[in-house]
C-alpha cells in the first residue's frame, strides 16, 4: 500500500535554487509567511462559519461575513472539495479541526450523496440531504475520487482508499470510452449516457462533446488516486490522459487549451467556443500536466513541458495584466483578452503556475509575475477583515463577496497557498 505522496515530493524544491545557474531573485515580501497565514484565516472560515449543525456536511451558500444564505442545497463539488482541501491541510498542518472538517465532509458524502444502487455520487441534495439533481457529472465525481485518496492519504485511511478504487472502477466502467479514449461527462443516476448535455445551472453546456475542463479535472484526481494506490489501471488512464492533453487539447504553437471535441477528439466548435482561450483554465492545466507526468516517470518529457510553458507564456502575454497583476477570463485565441472580469480561481492557478514555469525554466520573469500577481491577490481578493477570498472581481470594479457555492469550496485557494509554500522551498 502506497501511501508517499510523489506530487509533494517533486514539489518540495526551493525557488531561490530552481535551477543550477538561475539568476538570484529580489523577493519584495515574505510570501510564505503571508500564504501561511492566509491559508490558515481562509481555513478558519469555513470551520467557523460552514458546518451545518443540524444535518451534517457544510452548508450550501455563505455571504461574505459568513452568514448561511437558504436555502443551503449541497452539492457534491463543494463537500468533496472541502474534504480534499482539510484533508491535505491536516497533513501539512495536522490541527485536529481539519481532521475534524475532512471527517464532517466525508461522513456527508457517504449518507446521503453517495448512490448505494448504482454507485457514484448525486450532484445536488438539499439541506437535509433529499436528492435533487442525481445525475452522475464526471467533474465533480473527479472531485470525489481526489478527496478520498487524499483522506486516505492525510490519514492512513485504507477505507477511504478502497472507496477511491471503488469510484474509479464506477467511472471507468460506464464513462470511459473505450473506442477514441477519454470520457463522457454526463450521466443519469442509472449510469445512461446524457448525449445531449445542455447549458444549466450545473451543466456544463458540452452538448454531447468531450471537455478540456473536465478531462483536466479527472486527470488530477487519477494522479492523486495512482499516488495512493499504486493501481497499475489508474496509471494507464493517467498516460492516456497526459497524451490526449498533449497531442489533442493543448495548442502549443499558440499557447492554449481547445475546449470542446467530439468522440473521436477532433475539435468540435460551435460559435467560436472552442476558438476562445480560457487563461485560469490554462494556466492550471500547465503545472497539473508537469504535476502528473512527475507521478507517472514522465517529468523529462518534452512534449509535456512544451505544452506546460507555451500556455504560460500565452497568457501572460494576452490574458494577465502586466501592470497590476490580474488574471482575464477569456479573449480569442490569438489576441488579447475580451472579457476581462476576474474570478477568485483562475487568480489562484495563477500563482501555481508562475511559479511552476520558474522552477521548469530558471527565467525570473516568471518570479516577477508571480510577485505581481501574489500582490493583487492579497490586495483585491483576500478578505482581511472576514477571511476567504471573494468570488469575483468583474472589469468595472464591483466585487462579489459570496464565499460559499455550488462551485466555490475551499480547494483553489487551500491549493494554492499549499503549493506556494511548499514550492518556496520549505518543508512544513
Amino acid at each position: 500500500m502506497r501511501f508517499i505522496n510523489l506530487r509533494l515530493l517533486s514539489a518540495l524544491v526551493c525557488v531561490a535554487g530552481a535551477l543550477p545557474g538561475a539568476a538570484p531573485l529580489d523577493i519584495t515580501r515574505d510570501w510564505l509567511v503571508i500564504f501561511r497565514e492566509n491559508l490558515h484565516n481562509t481555513l478558519q472560515f469555513w470551520i467557523d462559519h460552514s458546518v451545518d449543525r443540524e444535518y451534517g456536511g457544510l452548508l450550501g451558500r455563505l455571504d461574505q461575513q459568513g452568514n448561511a444564505k437558504p436555502p443551503g442545497n449541497k452539492s457534491v463539488v463543494l463537500e468533496s472539495r472541502a474534504l480534499w482541501s482539510f484533508a491535505e491541510a491536516y497533513r501539512r498542518f495536522p490541527d485536529p479541526a481539519y481532521q475534524r472538517m475532512a471527517a464532517e465532509c466525508l461522513t456527508f458524502l457517504r449518507e446521503k450523496m453517495w448512490d448505494k444502487e448504482h454507485g457514484g455520487y448525486y450532484f445536488l441534495v438539499t439541506r437535509e440531504g433529499k436528492v435533487l439533481d442525481s445525475t452522475k457529472q464526471l467533474n465533480p465525481l473527479s472531485y470525489v475520487l481526489e478527496g478520498l485518496a487524499e483522506y486516505a492519504i492525510a490519514f492512513h485511511d485504507d477505507q477511504a482508499r478502497r472507496e477511491a478504487v471503488q469510484l474509479f472502477e464506477v467511472i471507468d466502467q460506464h464513462a470511459h470510452d473505450n473506442e477514441h479514449g477519454g470520457y463522457h461527462i454526463a450521466f443519469t443516476a442509472d449510469w445512461q449516457w446524457i448525449k445531449d448535455y445542455k447549458p444549466g445551472p450545473n451543466a456544463s453546456g458540452s452538448f454531447g462533446r468531450k471537455s478540456y475542463d473536465w478531462h483536466l479535472g479527472l486527470l488530477e484526481a487519477l494522479t492523486t488516486a495512482y499516488d495512493v494506490t499504486g493501481d497499475a489501471r489508474i496509471r494507464a488512464r493517467v498516460d492516456e490522459l497526459l497524451d490526449i492533453f498533449v497531442n489533442k487539447i493543448v495548442d502549443p504553437e499558440i499557447g492554449y487549451g481547445r475546449y470542446y471535441f467530439t468522440e473521436d477528439w477532433t475539435v468540435a466548435d460551435r460559435n467560436g467556443d472552442s476558438r476562445e482561450c480560457e487563461y485560469g483554465l490554462d494556466l492550471e492545466a500547465s503545472w497539473l500536466l508537469t504535476e502528473a507526468a512527475s507521478v507517472v516517470g514522465r517529468n523529462q518529457d518534452p512534449k509535456i513541458r512544451r505544452a506546460s510553458l507555451a500556455l504560460v507564456d500565452h497568457a501572460l502575454r494576452y490574458g494577465f495584466d502586466n501592470e497590476r497583476g490580474g488574471l482575464y477570463r477569456t479573449g480569442p485565441a490569438k489576441g488579447p483578452a475580451t472579457n476581462r472580469d476576474m474570478e477568485w480561481w483562475q487568480q489562484a492557478e495563477t500563482l501555481v503556475a508562475f511559479l511552476n514555469a520558474y522552477q521548469l525554466t530558471g527565467d525570473p520573469k516568471y518570479f516577477t509575475a508571480f510577485e505581481l500577481e501574489a500582490q493583487f491577490v492579497d490586495n483585491h481578493f483576500v478578505d482581511h477583515t472576514y477571511g476567504e477570498w471573494y468570488t469575483a472581481i468583474s472589469h468595472d470594479g464591483k466585487t462579489d463577496t459570496e464565499k460559499t457555492g455550488p462551485w466555490k469550496a475551499p480547494y483553489h485557494v487551500t491549493r494554492a497557498c499549499l503549493e506556494v509554500i511548499s514550492r518556496l522551498g520549505r518543508t512544513l
